[in-house]
C-alpha cells in the first residue's frame, strides 16, 4: 500500500536532503510544505498547497489523494517532533504515512550551545499559551522550546519575569538563530537581557539552570494553603474531598481541565500540578471569589489555570473541550450544566460531581440514569482530631458525595 512520504528539511536546508529523498520531492504530482520549504524547489514543476493554519485541509488532501496521487509533505527537522508528521499519523494512522526525518532543529541548538537534551524538558509555544513555557522551566534544570513570530525569545522571557517569580533569576537563555543558514547566530543571557532584545527568525529558546528545582507534589492540600472566603465556614473543598476527586478525574500531563464553581481554585490549582503540560480553567460567578483564584494562582506558580468570571452553563462556549471536568457547584443550572458539559467532554474524560445535598445528588443520578451512563458514587464521611483540654476528640465534617462518570467513546 502507498503511503505518504513527509520529508524533514533539517539543517542546511536542500542540500542536506538525501539524493533519494530529494528525488521523490522532484517527482511528485503535489507538494504540500510551508512556504519557506517550498521556495527551495524553485525547479518543482508540479502543483502546491502551502502549510498555514490549515493542518485539517492538508490532512484531507492527503487522505484523498492515497492510491491517486503522487503526494510528498515537508516538514522541518524531525516532523514527528512537534510538527506536521505527528498530525497526519494521528489523523490518517501510521501505516499510511512514512516520516524520514532530519536532524531536529531542536538537538542541534542543544549542540550548538554545548547542552546533551536527553534530560531536558522539550516544548513548543508556536501559537500556544506562554504558560507552557513557565510550567517546563518550573519543573526541570533544562528546557527547549520552539518559538513563532508573535511568542519570540524576548515575549517568553518577559513572560516568565512576570509570571515565574524570584526563581526565574536563576535561570539563563540561549537563541540559537537561522540553524543551518550562513548567518547562524547564537545569543545568551539573564533572562532580563533576553526580555530587551530582537533575534533574527526562526529560532529556538533554551533555557537552563544550575540544578532542578525542588517539586513537591501533593494531593489534597491544607485550606490553610489557600486563600478563600470566609475560612471559618470551611468556604472552599475540604483536602480529603480534593484528593478523592483528584484520583477520580483520571489526569494526564496534558489534560483539559474545567473547574466549574470553583470558588478559591483550590481544585483549579491542584489540577494544574499535574497536567503541568495542560490547560486548567476556573470558572466562577462570584467576582470576589476570582481575585483569591488569581492569588493562588500566582502563589503556586501555575499561570496554565485561567480564571473564568461566569455563571456556568454560561461561558463554557468559548473554552476548549476537556478532557476532566470537576464540578463543585451549579449555580442552580445542574440539569442543564451537565448536558452541556456531556456535549463537550472528550470521549472517555472523565466529570466528577461534589454534593452535600441529597436534592442535587438525586437529581443528577437520575440525569444520568435516564442516559443509561453508567455512575460511580462514593460518600466521604470524615472525622479530624481537634484538640480538648490536653487530649484529643475526633470532629465530624459535613458528609460529602461524590459522583464520577465517563463519557461514552462515540460510535
Amino acid at each position: 500500500m502507498r503511503t505518504i512520504p513527509v520529508i524533514g528539511v533539517g539543517p542546511g536546508g536542500r542540500k542536506a536532503i538525501p539524493e533519494a529523498h530529494l528525488a521523490a520531492i522532484l517527482k511528485a504530482d503535489l507538494l504540500i510544505a510551508s512556504t519557506a520549504h517550498q521556495d527551495l524547489f524553485p525547479d518543482f514543476a508540479g502543483e502546491r498547497l502551502a502549510i498555514t493554519s490549515n493542518l485539517k485541509q492538508v490532512a484531507a488532501t492527503c487522505e484523498a489523494a492515497l492510491g491517486h496521487r503522487n503526494v510528498v509533505v515537508l516538514g522541518s527537522g524531525d516532523p514527528n517532533f512537534f510538527g506536521v508528521g505527528r498530525y497526519l499519523i494521528a489523523k490518517l494512522g501510521a501505516g499510511r504515512v512514512t516520516v524520514h526525518p532530519a536532524p531536529s532543529f531542536m538537538l542541534t541548538a542543544f549542540a550548538r550551545v554545548g547542552l546533551a537534551w536527553h534530560d531536558a524538558a522539550l516544548g513548543s509555544v508556536h501559537g500556544k499559551p506562554l504558560a507552557g513555557a513557565l510550567a517546563l522551566i518550573s519543573g526541570h534544570r533544562k528546557a527547549g522550546l520552539f518559538t513563532d513570530p508573535e511568542n519570540t525569545p524576548a515575549a517568553i522571557a518577559r513572560y516568565l519575569l512576570e509570571h515565574g517569580g524570584d526563581d526565574m533569576a536563576a535561570v539563563t537563555g540561549h537563541v540559537v538563530s537561522r540553524i543551518g543558514e550562513a548567518d547562524e547566530a547564537v545569543a545568551s543571557g539573564t533572562l532580563a537581557e533576553l526580555a530587551e532584545g530582537a533575534f533574527p527568525e526562526p529560532n529556538v529558546l533554551v533555557l537552563e539552570r544550575d540544578k532542578a528545582p525542588a517539586r513537591r507534589l501533593s494531593i489534597g492540600l491544607a485550606e490553610e494553603s489557600f486563600a478563600h472566603r470566609k475560612p471559618k465556614l470551611g468556604l472552599i473543598t475540604r483536602r480529603e474531598v480534593r484528593a478523592v476527586a483528584l484520583s477520580m478525574l483520571h489526569l494526564k500531563e496534558d489534560s483539559v481541565v474545567w473547574d466549574i464553581g470553583a470558588g478559591s481554585g483550590s481544585v483549579a490549582v491542584e489540577c494544574a500540578l499535574f497536567a503541568t503540560r495542560g490547560r486548567v480553567f476556573a470558572i466562577e460567578k462570584n467576582a470576589d471569589d476570582l481575585d483569591n483564584v488569581r492569588a493562588n494562582i500566582r502563589a503556586f506558580g501555575v499561570p496554565h489555570v485561567t480564571p473564568v468570571h461566569a455563571r456556568a452553563p454560561d461561558g463554557l462556549d468559548t473554552l476548549p473541550d476537556p478532557d476532566a471536568v470537576f464540578v463543585g457547584g451549579s449555580g442552580g443550572n445542574l440539569e442543564a450544566l451537565l448536558a452541556r458539559i456531556l456535549e463537550r467532554l472528550t470521549p472517555s474524560g472523565r466529570l466528577v460531581l461534589t454534593f452535600a445535598t441529597l436534592d442535587n445528588m438525586a437529581q443528577a443520578h437520575a440525569f444520568f440514569r435516564t442516559r443509561e451512563i453508567p455512575v460511580e458514587i462514593t460518600q466521604l464521611q470524615v472525622a479530624r482530631g481537634v484538640p480538648i483540654l490536653n487530649m484529643t476528640r475526633l470532629e465530624a465534617q459535613n458528609p460529602i458525595t461524590l459522583m464520577a462518570v465517563t463519557r461514552p467513546q462515540v460510535g
